[in-house]
């Protein structure tokens, strides 16, 4: 560590211990049970004094627009922290935290991106998300295969979340998890908008921002551009990552139109797994093969989304259509992957206004998307293209139709219903035919119907119980069909899609005055679950096979409270016993054994304190029980905490500007721990190392007429 950083890592840690960063009341919008947006909110107004109106929050993960009370299903809607606004994180973790259930796996590996998982769903990735629904800006991130990839989301720039835990079938359908909604632009206010921001990490990591936006009359217009070159503690694990964004919309009395555009260039390598004595003998080495076959991604991404919002009297018309296009070259070992992406779609939907004097809300909604992969592959001579050994082209088309109605038959009592039908039809035309490579193409065609039920019943504004049923269905994606142990082409015949049935029930609950409380316990019970593994003969390309019944069954909780008049403090833990409820010899699963790659435990811990002045502080210690990383659960990756701190001083005036500086120090501890793995790696390659103890410095600048 530089002199210079250590000498302002001992200023922060003397200036406090354990305190935590309030965030801007502005930015306020959170439901009373699953988010800290408010109590930071009430934190923040107590210390300066001043009454402070939150606007009014609806939850919109189920369709149409709900108030939080009456929602029958574990949803949280949050802002990112003022910390994380700040940190110019990495990976979406930080926008994420706090989260019960949910669990983002930073893997500091930009050519994987990080892994999302939902009470468990999603573990299986091998880079991107997969068996959890994603919208960003609504524009579908996933696709109608069920693949999502992040790499055209700035993760500095979310500026909130909104995360239903639980089966998303029955209206987002191919996901089995649950959804998550990402917005990233903010509302600008009249005039200019302008932000500037950079960070630089001690191992040379730099990042910078810039954001424009404004506004008059009707219309609002917003752009933005970010570049990343990170430099990894691991070897053979550096990037470059260069991202662009911009807005149009505009709004009048009974419509709002929108269009938005996003961007990516990426270079990224992929340093792989490493054994336990590897990581034990130097955590930041990468793996021989990966090296010897230079692995990583070079990829370029375009998308645009158009939106349009129509609101009659009695009725309120959404509707949109979307398109992006997709190039990856991606070296892995002994092949090297080329994919070209071309993908869009239309979904709409039409919500009545209340009926039956406010008792009656149905929704209907239609959805269509369409994906074609152009994918090559090739043989890898230590890096270099060799030999074609695939070349197919793969259709996907995913339709989808759902009716959704919202009932209140007494006034505490909320009922919630939907059912959704999806279709989803894959089509692969080979390429690569000779006399000794026989026409591997074909088509398979998946169906599912996905209904869900919930009630809740409010006892109070704050205080709510309910209860679910619903069901979910997830396909393999043409990665996983085109990945067939044979080495042949064409899609994996013995695939089938996972298919889920949970039951929950929970509470949301005041937390003395000031505070919240949330508790859901969960049964999901899972047929033909989709289990990666990997060949010892093609270590780091995983394959998939279907597990006959496995279940993910656990409980989920938070609560918020804030500390006198200057401080918050927080909790989210997440208990989940994720196992094999069959035995299958020809795949190697035995009942009662854990599923890899699940964390039995995990939680997230935080306290809060605005400081002197403009002061702000924040501790955050993230926990994790050890894992489980083969199907036969002989190796486990070791249990940790994790402990972060940060110190701000906000909004200090420099002539005509607003200056914000940041302190960051992540891994205070500097301890080792596995930030990832990789379940059912060959060659027991299942560790993914975390990093050491970083210190990085930030440096936001605003004009002082632009909002704040």
């Amino acid at each position: 560590m530089q002199p210079s950083l250590r000498r302002a890592l001992g200023v922060a840690l003397a200036s406090t211990a354990l305190q935590l960063a309030p965030t801007t009341p502005a930015a306020a919008q959170t439901t009373a049970a699953d988010s800290i947006r408010a109590d930071s909110v009430r934190a923040d107004s107590v210390r300066r004094a001043r009454p402070t109106t939150l606007a009014p929050v609806r939850v919109t993960a189920l369709g149409g627009s709900l108030a939080p009370g009456r929602v029958p299903y574990a949803v949280a809607v949050q802002g990112a922290s003022a910390a994380a606004e700040l940190k110019a994180p990495l990976a979406i973790d930080e926008p994420l935290r706090g989260i019960p259930g949910l669990a983002v796996d930073n893997r500091y590996n930009i050519a994987l991106g990080e892994r999302i998982t939902i009470r468990g769903f999603g573990a299986r990735t091998q880079f991107g998300v997969r068996g959890i629904h994603v919208d960003v800006d609504g524009v579908p991130a996933t696709m109608p295969d069920g693949q999502t990839t992040l790499s055209h989301v700035d993760a500095g720039s979310i500026a909130t979340t909104e995360a239903l835990r639980g089966p998303a079938s029955s209206l987002y359908g191919n996901s089995a998890g649950g959804a998550v909604l990402l917005r990233t632009w903010a509302h600008p206010v009249t005039g200019l908008d302008a932000r500037g921001s950079a960070s630089i990490a001690e191992r040379g990591t730099t990042t910078s921002r810039l954001e424009l936006g404004g506004s008059s009359g009707g219309w609002s217009a917003a752009a933005r551009a970010s570049a990343l070159d990170y430099r990894g503690y691991r070897v053979h694990s550096d990037a470059r990552d260069v991202r662009g964004g911009a807005r149009v919309a505009h709004a009048a009395s009974r419509d709002t139109l929108a269009l938005s555009i996003a961007t990516a260039n990426y270079d990224a390598d992929n340093p792989g797994g490493l054994t336990d004595s590897a990581r034990t003998a130097d955590p930041r080495s990468a793996s021989a093969t990966n090296l010897r076959f230079r692995t990583g991604e070079v990829g370029v991404h375009r998308q645009a989304g158009l939106s349009w919002r129509h609101a009659a009297d009695a009725w309120t018309l959404d509707a949109s259509a979307w398109g992006l296009g997709r190039r990856v070259d991606n070296p892995i070992p002994q092949r090297i992957i080329d994919l070209r992406r071309r993908a869009g779609g239309a979904r709409a939907s039409v919500e009545s206004r209340a009926l039956a004097d406010g008792r009656v809300t149905l929704g209907a909604g239609v959805e269509h998307g369409t994906q074609i992969d152009d994918r090559r592959a090739y043989g890898s001579l230590n890096g270099v293209r060799g030999a074609t050994q695939l070349d197919q082209l793969e259709h996907v088309n995913g339709d989808g139709v759902y009716l959704r109605a919202a009932v209140a038959p007494l006034e505490k009592l909320s009922v919630l219903g939907a059912v959704r039908g999806d279709r989803v039809a894959f089509h692969v035309d080979d390429r690569l035919v000779s006399a000794t490579d026989p026409d591997d193409g074909g088509s398979r065609t998946m169906r599912a119907i996905s209904p869900s039920l919930g009630a809740s019943w409010s006892w109070t504004n704050r205080f709510s119980t309910y209860a679910n049923v619903g069901t979910a269905f997830e396909t393999p994606t043409t990665t996983e069909l085109a990945n067939r142990p044979s080495g042949a082409g064409g899609m994996n015949p013995d695939l089938s899609p996972q298919r889920i049935v949970s039951t929950e029930i929970g509470v949301r609950a005041p937390a003395a005055s000031t505070g919240s409380l949330t508790l859901a316990v969960f049964d999901a019970r899972i047929r033909d679950a989709l289990v990666p593994y990997e060949l010892a003969s093609a270590p780091g390309r995983q394959f998939y096979r279907n597990a006959s019944r496995a279940s993910h069954r656990g409980a989920e909780g938070s609560i918020s409270s804030t500390v006198g008049t200057w401080g918050l403090a927080r909790v989210a833990a997440t208990l989940l016993d994720a196992r094999f409820r069959a035995t299958d010899t020809t795949a190697g699963l035995e009942a009662g054994k854990r599923i890899p790659g699940i964390a039995p435990f995990r939680a997230d811990v935080s306290f809060a304190a605005g400081l002197a002045g403009p002061l702000r502080a924040e501790l955050i210690v993230a926990a994790q029980s050890r894992t489980p990383v083969n199907d036969a659960n002989t190796f486990w990756s070791p249990g940790f905490a994790v402990v972060n701190v940060a110190l701000s001083a906000r909004d200090r005036i420099v002539g005509p500007l607003f200056v914000t500086a940041g302190l960051f120090v992540t891994n205070l501890s500097d301890r080792r721990f596995d930030t990832s793995v990789v379940p059912n790696a060959a060659r027991d390659r299942y560790f993914e190392p975390g990093p050491p103890r970083t210190v990085t410095v930030t440096l936001d600048i605003a004009p002082r007429g632009a909002r704040r």
